[in-house]
């Protein structure tokens, strides 16, 4: 019996694939005050007064146990709060280039000033994704909840335009709301008719706010302000959504994940995947260097003191990958993340 145990467990260990998706969070902090994400009120999980952060150092040497888990060109996410706030997250980026990695940052673009645009330039950073909810200043800086916020972004993106070379990505990235819904063709048409967005423009589910304990029904009580009331016109919304990309406008999201939008729009409570989730293959570090497979389930380790390699095949991680084989949850990561929705939706 025993036998037949390590052998059953050996032959579920060997579909454990390579990482498909890695997300280095490298601080939780953020100087903004956004409704859909209360990261600036101190992270549920990662306490930073009882818990450092890693060191830049711990950080490479994070990269460095990746590098020899997946091919060359694998990206690194680089997410928070807001990554630049991070004290030498550009020295991250340079090595983990120098190593062989493609790497991408999230920002809400207030830090981007000309200064940091050209420390961009010079890091090999290959994409920058820019948070802008609606082309009316007034609705963006509603969302993200300081004013000023939507002259910052539209700065950002100029001065990434003036320093970085033409094969730098810069993408906007916009999450549908009640609010901002109806904004949404126009800031389509902006983007798409913009040069200075070399790559796309990159939608996103709304979700309960990040950094909020979990809230059976969220979307039905406090946060109901940011849920669509009518869940058809957003569906129609995501519908024109998918002609426009079929018409070569520069969106970057794939039809399948789009077709899972409106799933999930229709249904928050249906798991919009057919088959299992796939976070067994994502790679996720809190901004303290706690490691997980996926924030639901056990932390893994701790890159300060464990090497990522390891606990990627370790006991803990494989009892983790049993749990997401029977998650049903609609997280924002796997809508909005690591979206490999192709087998399940087509269009």
């Amino acid at each position: 019996m025993e036998v037949e145990e390590q052998n059953s467990k050996v032959n579920v260990d060997s579909r454990i694939l390579k990482p498909g998706f890695c997300c280095f969070g490298v601080t939780d902090a953020c100087m903004l005050r956004c409704k859909m994400c209360e990261k600036w009120k101190g992270d549920l999980v990662a306490d930073t007064s009882t818990n450092r952060p890693p060191t830049l150092e711990e950080w490479k040497r994070c990269a460095a146990s990746l590098r020899r888990m997946v091919d060359e060109h694998f990206i690194i996410d680089i997410g928070g709060g807001e990554a630049l706030m991070m004290e030498g997250v550009l020295d991250l980026v340079r090595y983990s280039v120098d190593l062989g990695f493609d790497t991408s940052i999230a920002s809400n673009g207030w830090p981007i000033n000309e200064d940091m645009a050209g420390k961009i330039a010079n890091s090999g950073l290959k994409m920058i994704s820019i948070s802008l909810d609606s082309h009316r200043k007034e609705v963006h800086d509603y969302l993200r909840g300081v004013r000023g916020v939507y002259d910052r972004v539209i700065n950002a993106i100029d001065y990434l335009h003036k320093y970085c070379s033409k094969d730098f990505s810069i993408n906007i990235c916009c999450a549908i709301y009640e609010i901002n819904q109806g904004d949404i063709m126009e800031l389509i048409k902006w983007a798409s008719s913009n040069d200075k967005i070399t790559g796309s423009i990159n939608f996103m589910a709304c979700m309960q706010p990040n950094n909020t304990p979990p809230e059976e029904g969220w979307y039905l009580n406090r946060y109901s302000f940011l849920w669509p009331k009518d869940p058809d016109k957003t569906i129609d919304i995501i519908e024109n959504i998918i002609n426009l990309k079929k018409n070569k406008w520069k969106i970057g999201n794939p039809i399948s994940q789009l077709r899972a939008f409106q799933a999930y729009y229709q249904d928050p409570k249906k798991f919009v995947k057919k088959k299992q989730c796939n976070l067994d293959r994502a790679v996720h570090v809190s901004g303290v260097g706690d490691m997980f497979l996926c924030y639901q389930w056990e932390c893994l380790g701790n890159i300060k003191t464990d090497n990522l390699k390891d606990r990627w095949y370790s006991d803990d991680a494989f009892k983790v990958r049993e749990k997401i084989a029977e998650c049903k949850n609609n997280c924002h990561f796997l809508l909005n993340c690591f979206d490999e929705f192709d087998e399940d939706f087509r269009g």
